[in-house]
Order: structure tokens, then sequence, then C-alpha cells
């Protein structure tokens, strides 16, 4: 266990309880699940001790995130994504291990994997316990009841997720859509949820397109996508509405944008240079996804399941109009008319011709990327913008003190 510094301080009730919070989460690695541990591990760890337990990650040439340096961190070898029943049941027994080592008050589970076995790694610690019992807390980032497996595979996991649910105090989803999503697939009763958006920094960012890269010059709309490229995330039909649009649209000057890698990379290469896609950009994994929205017109989330998406919400804070699918939390950071357009998942021509609204029409643009800025930078009752970090935090820590109270055990 390496102890590392750094924090966020912020006006939010202290936690009351004794005992540490303890963070587990499958890996540590770019992406926004990641991003919400280490943003509210750090803001809580200024108050309390905090716990970040999670499995290595080999980032293949990309850097992972530094976990918070004034929380603690406990890396398990052996969790990891893959499932295997004898590895799987050695890190639940460790987890419960540590788990009665550092006693905690809170145990606060993360995706899917980890979500698994540190719920039931928490209800071990907990069996027989009266009046040091753990709260558990789950946060999904995400289901997994379409979009990602065969109906099999997706039967087995809502099945251990729905099992799981029983052992689980409390959940909190990212958005309103991925919590009536999860209780309608029975994941919990409705009284276990609440809404607590995955926070987004919010810097001060120039908003125009000066200082773009040569590759991105000239008087050519920039349509952008920033996704991992795993089939989930609906890259190919954001490449065959491009080829679409060179049929409906023959004469306007487009480019497209792809910042992301993943094991889709050459794949997708192939489909546009097979579509006759040429004017698309593979831009590779960007650390900082701003200065590929300052060069972009259209932001596109063409996803087949989404719990949020922060990239969403970037776009949208760099003033850009949205078309995204109209799947889970999307529906919530898009306003369909209003901050962008919606289109059925999984359907190339349909995202085409809410893209031809866009290219056609430089007011629609406008309007909707200045309504898209404004809704992102709304402020809450904690007088930060709803999707900011801040709020996230506040809203978290004064949620965790409603949880122990309403378990009376400390």
């Amino acid at each position: 266990m390496r102890t590392c510094a750094a924090g966020q301080a912020g006006a939010a009730h202290k936690i009351t309880a004794g005992g540490p919070v303890v963070h587990i989460i499958t890996r540590l690695e770019p992406g926004g699940s990641t991003r919400n541990v280490i943003d509210s591990a750090g803001y809580q760890a200024a108050d309390r001790e905090v716990v970040v337990i999670t499995g290595p990650y080999n980032g293949k040439g990309r850097t992972a995130p530094e976990p918070p340096k004034n929380a603690r961190y406990l890396e398990l070898p052996r969790l990891v994504r893959e499932i295997s029943p004898l590895n799987d049941l050695r890190t639940l027994l460790e987890l419960k291990k540590v788990l009665s080592a550092l006693r905690p008050a809170i145990i606060h589970t993360h995706t899917a994997k980890a979500g698994i076995l540190g719920r039931w790694a928490a209800w071990l610690y907990n069996l027989g316990k009266k009046k040091e019992r753990a709260v558990v807390i789950h946060t999904p980032h995400g289901h997994v009841f379409y979009g990602y497996f065969g109906p099999f595979k997706t039967f087995i996991f809502a099945l251990a997720e729905r099992l799981t649910a029983r052992v689980t105090d409390h959940f909190i989803a990212l958005t309103e859509g991925e919590r009536s999503e999860s209780i309608a697939h029975g994941l919990g009763p409705a009284a276990k949820w609440v809404v607590i958006h995955s926070g987004v920094r919010f810097d001060d960012r120039e908003l125009t397109r000066a200082g773009r890269d040569p590759a991105m010059a000239g008087d050519e709309l920039t349509i952008t996508v920033v996704a991992r490229l795993e089939p989930v995330k609906g890259v190919e039909y954001f490449i065959r509405a491009a080829a679409e649009l060179l049929k409906s649209r023959p004469k306007k000057k487009l480019r497209y944008l792809v910042v992301g890698d993943g094991p889709l990379l050459g794949g997708l290469k192939a489909l546009a240079a097979a579509l006759g896609v040429e004017k698309i950009v593979f831009a590779g994994f960007q650390q900082d996804v701003f200065p590929c929205l300052a060069a972009s017109d259209i932001y596109v989330q063409p996803s087949l399941n989404e719990a949020m998406c922060r990239a969403v919400l970037e776009a949208q804070y760099m003033g850009l109009p949205v078309v995204a699918s109209q799947v889970c939390g999307l529906r919530d950071t898009v306003k369909e008319g209003r901050t962008g357009l919606l289109a059925p998942p999984g359907d190339a021509r349909a995202l085409a011709l809410a893209l031809e609204k866009l290219i056609d029409n430089a007011d629609l643009r406008s309007s909707l990327g200045k309504a898209a800025r404004l809704g992102v930078l709304e402020k809450d009752f904690t007088g930060y913008p709803r999707f900011s970090t801040e709020s996230m935090n506040i809203r978290l820590q004064n949620f965790y003190n409603k949880a122990l109270g309403r378990h009376g055990t400390f």
C-alpha cells in the first residue's frame, strides 16, 4: 500500500462517522469512471482517511491517471476484468481480508467487475456485525443490459447484477436515464437509487478555432467523435453516416475527426477506406481532448449505450451542437431540439439525416451550441455547474452523511 497527497477543498458537510471511506474500482485507466473516483477520493481525503483499491492497468502507451496523493492506494494484482472463477475467488477473499483490516465506514464500489467482487466482499465483512457495519454503495457507471454483449452473456451479467443488488445498500446513477433503466431491469428498488452526475472539470478554455492544427485548417466543417474504439461506442455508424453524407451532400466541404484508440482501430480505418471516406483523421488517444473540440464544428456521440458521457458535456462546454444516440443517459445530457439532435442507435442513415440539418444551417449550429454551453454551466443548489466536479463532490459527501445517518449504527 503506498501513500500519496492533494485534494480539493469544498463546501460540503463533513462525513460524520468513524472509519475510512474505501473506493474499489477494477482499474485506474483513462476514462470517466476513473476520473470520478480520483476526483471524489481526493476531495473526501481532505477530511478523513480514504483508501482506493484497484487492479493493475497496462496502458500500452497510455499513461495511467495518478491516484489522489492524499489518499491511500492499494493495488490487487488479481483484480482484473477477465472472468476466472479461481482467480476471482482469491480476489474476493483478499478484498474481505483488506476490508477487515481497514474497518471502513463506507465501501463504495465502481464498475462491473469490482462492483460484484467488492460488494460480496463487503457482505462477508458485514456478516454478523451490528454496530460496526459498513454502508455499501455502488456506482455502476452504466449498465450492461444492452449494447455490450450477445443475449447469453448479457443474461449472465444481468443475473449477477440482480443477485448482487440484494447486498447493496445504495446505488448512485450518473443520470436519470441510467437510474430508470437500471430499475426497470430489476437492479434494486427505486428507494435505493439516487442520481449524482459524474463531475467534469470546466476550466477556462478558448472556444475559438484559432490555432487549429494545420491538418484541420481550411473552410471545411469538422465533425468529431471522441470515444474508445470498441463496439458499444458505435463509431462504425459515425463512419457509415459520413459515407451517406458523401452521397447526399457531395458539394459540402466536410472533414471527420475520430479521437480515441482501441481494438477496432484497424477495422474502422479499413471501413472508412472501403466506403470512400477520405476526409477522415484518426487522431488516436488524446490526454486532453479540448484542442480537438476547439477545432470542431459539430460533435457526434453514436454510442449504443451510455450512462452519461463526459465527452458530450465537454463538447457542449466548448459550444458545439451535438448529435447523439437516443439511449440511456444521452437523453439527459442532450436535449432534443434545444442543445442538440438525437437519432436512433445503430442507424447510420438517421445519424446522417440529423447531421444534414446542422450542416445545412449555420444558425441552427450556433443556437444549439450556445444553448448547450449555457446548459452545462447552469448552477444547482451547490452554487456550481450541475455537471461539475465541485457539484459532484458536495452532493456525494452529503449523500454519504445521509446514508450513514439512515443506518444509525455509528
